[in-house]
């Protein structure tokens, strides 16, 4: 009698479950490809390959794409993934990964324009799967899920009736500490019953854990290194089945993972993800004054004039904020993801936005005074120096207006990409990197190419396009994804000297006196480097543990002292001349960029969409 009662609990559990998470009647079969990186040789007949082969199936009923669609969003590697999966006789979803973010020309706007959006919310037969990208948004560094995709993933989850139906999460990158704020994004999900995250980007087939949700990993649909393929996910009986599909072959092999549908209840394990803010205690003289939350993602340095801190974000709005309170003082609108730093002078402000214009507003009340349009989406941030406000944009033209009418002074068009990096301008040339592997040296009154240059490694993910260089005793300093620190002769662009002694990676910056550059090794590591003589010579190093570091934001020296700021939420504050570290302050989890410095504070902005003014 017990085991009959038992038996009968159970099924009446196992019925109350159902009722609210319905197991499909018939099999829900879908095809769950990643990684398919068109813009490789093999890229785009693989995924041809794949699609052929989804259209001879009956049973697949829709198509995952998970991320890395593209090598890059460049040229018309978009438009190809596009056309391929259009060919398609059932729906897909699809969302970007990282190669589409970070090394994109559009500020990933071309995706969500072909696409309709770089996330999904769809359900099938009771199912609910919701996809959303991992970034990083236009700047190197870990994932990290953009502040305006958090609030539309909880958004989306709170429309699910009755809360209890089962979820699956698609995402490009594993949710873990590979994503910086995996921490907030777990905070979201655990409060549904979510079944399992599934995702590419490490283009094998694997099962994992983050933190007591289940994830799984599809393998990349590339024949690079063995057959292409994809995965053929199941469910029926109560379970999910995976199972590598090679289309060449017309094979499925036998199911790598089965995996129970279940009422997921969680643990407090996530926890072990969040950031630890106890660092600051130690240094109680640094304080918070004011932060500001702007709810989406901001991804350049903000400015600070005449009272007020300044700054875009991926809304396409431009802020004015209080310098003493941080509220707000007034708001631009511009048309689309602003990912740049504006510019100041003579009381304007320059800024550039993914809607193809540079505006030149009135500091004092936001009105815009002129506009100019280019060709292309612009996501370099512009510099004005001598009445003239130079600029680069993705329509493989460099261009100089004039300041104050914002007319065409000159366009130099012979960039074979897209331009990202703020230029520097010394000793009569505008000085600058792009995505097609050169850095560029014209003559800042003609536009004139005065010469260029290109270290040894010639790929394209080695361009010099990220860094911001900076000058002195007639060398030009650089660092880039080759992780060589680069002395070049600026009369000529021959390189002076060339060193990997550190690890370092698309940022510089350089003391007032222009005696010193400094640069954050990619682990752990600050070093000084003097910019005298043609050999490198080191002026110290410091280890300054802060884990790997891949953020481009550049070390700032002020009042002899250093400033930087880290991928995982740190500000550092270093004695600039021997290296020796006074402060650090931890402020969240997420990207920070480059800090701005007054004379007893910083203002500092962050992925998350926050600013926040640091007194010291």
């Amino acid at each position: 009698m017990k085991r009959f009662f038992t038996l009968f609990l159970s099924a009446v559990l196992l019925l109350s479950f159902f009722s609210c998470s319905p197991a499909p009647q018939q099999p829900l079969t879908f095809a769950f490809l990643a990684d398919t990186h068109i813009g490789t040789a093999i890229g785009a007949e693989d995924l041809r390959n794949s699609v052929r082969d989804i259209n001879r199936l009956e049973e697949i009923e829709f198509v995952i794409l998970a991320g890395d669609a593209t090598e890059y969003d460049l040229a018309g590697e978009l438009d190809t993934v596009k056309a391929i999966m259009d060919e398609l006789k059932v729906p897909y979803h699809i969302i970007p990964g990282n190669h589409e973010l970070k090394w994109s020309a559009s500020g990933g706007e071309k995706f969500r324009k072909l696409f309709g959006d770089d996330k999904f919310h769809v359900q099938y037969k009771g199912f609910h799967f919701i996809g959303v990208n991992q970034g990083p948004l236009m700047r190197m560094g870990e994932g990290f899920i953009a502040r305006e995709d958090l609030n539309w993933t909880e958004k989306q989850l709170k429309k699910i009736r009755p809360k209890s139906r089962p979820v699956f999460i698609v995402t490009h990158y594993p949710i873990d500490h590979t994503v910086t704020n995996s921490y907030d994004f777990l905070e979201i999900l655990k409060h549904y019953n979510v079944q399992a995250i599934l995702h590419g980007h490490g283009h094998g087939n694997r099962q994992n854990n983050y933190s007591d949700l289940r994830g799984i990993m599809g393998r990349s649909n590339l024949s690079r290194g063995g057959p292409g393929g994809y995965n053929i996910v199941t469910i029926a009986r109560d379970s999910i089945f995976w199972q590598e599909r090679r289309p060449v072959e017309k094979q499925n092999l036998k199911p790598w993972v089965q995996i129970p549908l279940i009422k997921n209840t969680y643990s407090d394990s996530h926890k072990e993800l969040k950031p630890d803010l106890s660092v600051n205690r130690e240094y109680p003289e640094i304080q918070e004054s004011w932060s500001f939350d702007s709810e989406y993602s901001i991804t350049a340095a903000a400015a600070v004039s005449g009272g007020m801190v300044l700054f875009g974000n991926r809304s396409g709005k431009i802020y004015a904020l209080s310098l003493d309170k941080g509220s707000v003082i007034w708001t631009f609108k511009t048309g689309g993801p602003v990912f740049t730093q504006p510019e100041i002078a003579d009381e304007r402000v320059y800024v550039t936005s993914t809607d193809s214009l540079l505006y030149c507003l009135d500091l004092k009340n936001g009105k815009k005074l002129w506009s100019y349009r280019s060709n292309a989406a612009i996501v370099a941030h512009p510099i004005v120096h001598r009445g003239k406000v130079y600029f680069g944009a993705s329509d493989g033209k460099f261009r100089a207006l004039d300041a104050e009418s914002g007319k065409l002074i000159w366009d130099f068009g012979k960039i074979n990409t897209y331009v990202e990096s703020k230029a520097l301008i010394a000793d009569g040339k505008v000085i600058f990197g792009a995505w097609d592997t050169y850095l560029y040296a014209l003559d800042a009154e003609t536009g004139r190419m005065e010469w260029r240059w290109r270290g040894p490694n010639t790929g394209l993910l080695y361009s010099p396009a990220v860094v911001h260089p900076v000058y002195a005793n007639g060398k030009v300093f650089i660092v880039a994804p080759d992780r060589v620190m680069t002395a070049i002769d600026i009369r000529n662009g021959k390189t002076v000297w060339r060193s990997d002694q550190f690890r370092v990676r698309e940022n510089i910056g350089i003391s007032k006196d222009g005696s010193t550059v400094y640069a954050k090794n990619m682990w752990d590591i600050v070093c000084a480097i003097s910019t005298e003589g043609d050999n490198p010579e080191t002026v110290w190093s410091t280890m300054a543990n802060y884990g790997f570091e891949i953020d481009p934001s550049w070390p700032v020296e002020s009042d002899g002292n250093l400033y930087f700021s880290t991928q995982f939420g740190y500000v550092f504050c270093l004695d600039a001349e021997d290296g020796e570290i006074e402060w650090k302050q931890r402020l969240g989890g997420n990207l920070l960029n480059t800090p701005v410095l007054l004379d007893d504070a910083m203002i500092v902005t962050g992925m998350d969409g926050r600013v926040v003014k640091l007194t010291f």
